[in-house]
């Protein structure tokens, strides 16, 4: 709130508290308080405020714009509200909870939350649409592990990496963390990274290369 806005708002709160004493020095006073809130929700709450009492204080004005904006923030999502989704992959934990904080803050701020397009949507689904005659689906890929399917443990695209659980007669436990085959798959890596014996075993005909260069090269061939 800039210090012209206060001297609007002090004015608006005299109107509807007639009764109330301000005098020049009000809206600065005000100004040092609410400074840090917007014109527009001040004036919206000191209005709610008003109609229930004869007086209003920049405190009330706060309290009053805090219980609107924790309304809006726990009530957003519902039958006829928009259907924003937090943009970021479900399967990570911390940047989910972070999209979904800021959402829920745009919505206590007032920002209006648009309804997104189907394509929107469904990005980041794991599984590919299924093909319907006379209509042409583009493939969906889903960001990180779960995007692609397990090399160790054949689990499908969008389902967790799981092992055989001993004695429960073909029993699975899935894991809360894919295998470190699928990560690196996901991220363009091999599936299989090579073994000790392997890369000896390239190491030295590397070197028995470099070898023969060495020696061709000291006898001038």
């Amino acid at each position: 709130m800039t210090p012209e806005e206060a001297v609007v708002l002090t004015r608006y709160v005299k109107a509807l508290c007639p009764q109330q004493k301000f005098d020049e020095f009000t809206p600065d006073a005000w100004h040092d308080v609410l400074t840090a809130w917007p014109m527009a929700e001040a004036r919206a709450a000191a209005a709610a405020v008003a109609g229930r009492q004869p007086f209003v204080s920049p405190a009330e004005i706060i309290g009053e714009i805090r219980r609107q904006r924790g309304n809006r923030a726990s009530d957003f999502q519902g039958p006829g509200l928009p259907a924003e989704i937090p943009d970021a992959d479900p399967d990570d934990v911390p940047a989910y909870l972070a999209a979904l904080r800021a959402q829920r803050t745009k919505a206590a701020d007032g920002v209006p939350l648009r309804r997104r397009p189907v394509a929107e949507l469904v990005a980041g689904v794991a599984a590919s649409l299924p093909s319907i005659p006379g209509v042409e689906v583009a493939e969906v890929k889903r960001p990180g592990p779960l995007g692609v399917g397990c090399p160790v443990c054949r689990a499908a695209v969008g389902r967790p990496c799981a092992v055989d659980v001993p004695g429960s007669r073909g029993g699975r436990k899935e894991l809360h963390t894919p295998h470190a085959a699928r990560t690196r798959v996901a991220n363009g890596g091999p599936a299989q990274l090579e073994s000790p014996a392997e890369i000896e075993r390239r190491r030295a005909a590397s070197m028995a290369k470099l070898q023969e260069l060495q020696e061709r090269e000291a006898s001038g061939e």
